[in-house]
């Protein structure tokens, strides 16, 4: 299956002609490829100059398309708009000009496509592979079981492909215009502004379907600074798979399998677990950022950073993946195993500060702030 490539251009005409000369790189097969440039118009001298690289850009893979908007449709109207495009090329690779891609990027499209085609769950496929999650910056480590892929009911926004039965089924819930407030996912996406991966990302959850999600990377992130962020950005910044000389088996993941699945938190899906401490088999919520709220847990019993005024049993996160603590028991004072009814929704700062320091990821000012507060207090007490 031959996706075709749907290139997406605003305002940034040194960002759109580095990411097609990493498309001009990669490897193709024989059949032509259909590359469709979708420029949304923008009221200033660099428009023409987008429209020009475009224009001017050399595809020698098949037929090109420059599609130019007469009127600013916005970043969330024009990945509908480019979604759309399902209905005549079957399948698309959305790539906005913020990205490069692997050289092997197509090759993975394709076989990703062939192989999740007929499975109804799944609603579209990342050529992103993430490093840190978005909610709050924490070091992201999915299970790996030896395979390609995983399972998240996330939407990636930084390369993706759709289906037309995928992008189907979520204009259908679209349009339907869901009542969003009832859906359990973070309440940080449902306050997100105009934004198309918002309505993606509830439409997963709230018809319990997921997108698959490579271990490696075949896109990565240059350019920080855009529509909807102010500053540039190395935090998604990614290693991007290589080229490969000789034809590469990808190992794809069949679906489902509920040890690489995740929720929209980034976190683990509920499971039953043996616990000695219980002598029996009970069913745990993950939250092993602290970023799900008390009223997103759907069991009694929760693993995570929040702390406990009971705990069952308390973990390190020394063990990777973080999941493995509770697992193997490990003991330590970052987790808590607790009951719903005990865990206290906000901890002191004291106690944030402590779990911030064992905890790897990009911090904000204000958890610096409470990791010195923490490093100064405990060694008064080591001192005193």
């Amino acid at each position: 299956m031959n996706p075709a490539i749907v290139v997406i251009g605003y305002n940034r005409p040194q960002s759109l002609l580095r990411l097609l000369k990493s498309i001009a790189a990669a490897k193709y097969p024989s059949e032509p490829i259909t590359l469709i440039i979708s420029i949304d118009y923008y009221d200033g001298p660099r428009h023409d100059e987008v429209v020009g690289i475009a224009e001017e850009y050399d595809w020698k893979y098949g037929k090109k398309i420059v599609s130019v908007q007469k009127e600013n449709l916005g970043l969330k109207a024009h990945i509908l708009q480019c979604g759309d495009l399902t209905e005549t090329y079957d399948s698309v690779v959305i790539l906005e000009d913020d990205l490069i891609v692997s050289p092997q990027f197509y090759e993975f499209s394709s076989n990703a496509i062939q192989f999740y085609h007929s499975e109804s769950r799944i609603a579209g496929i990342s050529l992103y592979a993430y490093e840190y999650e978005e909610l709050g910056w924490f070091k992201f480590y999915p299970r790996d079981i030896g395979t390609a892929t995983y399972f998240m009911q996330w939407s990636s926004s930084w390369g993706q492909i759709w289906t037309r039965s995928q992008w189907r089924e979520f204009r259908k819930w679209y349009t339907a215009k869901v009542d969003i407030e009832g859906i359990n996912a973070p309440d940080q996406v449902k306050n997100w502004k105009n934004s198309w991966k918002k309505f993606h990302i509830l439409y997963l959850v709230d018809t319990n379907r997921f997108f698959v999600f490579p271990y490696k990377s075949y896109t990565t992130l240059m350019d920080g600074a855009g529509t909807h962020h102010q500053h540039d950005t190395r935090t998604n910044n990614v290693a991007l798979v290589g080229e490969n000389k000789q034809p590469v088996e990808q190992k794809f993941s069949s679906f489902p399998n509920e040890d690489i699945s995740y929720d929209s938190f980034f976190q683990p899906l509920s499971r039953s677990v043996f616990l000695e401490q219980t002598g029996k088999e009970m069913s745990v919520d993950f939250d092993l950022y602290g970023t799900k709220r008390l009223h997103n847990f759907k069991n009694e019993l929760v693993f995570g950073m929040k702390h406990s005024d009971n705990p069952i049993l308390k973990c390190s996160n020394k063990l990777i993946p973080l999941e493995d603590n509770l697992y193997h028991a490990l003991e330590g004072e970052i987790y808590d195993l607790g009951y719903l009814h005990d865990l206290r929704p906000k901890s002191s700062v004291y106690l944030q500060g402590k779990k911030l320091y064992s905890s790897r990821k990009v911090f904000a000012i204000s958890e610096m702030a409470k990791v010195v507060l923490y490093r100064v207090l405990s060694k008064m007490k080591v001192g005193g």
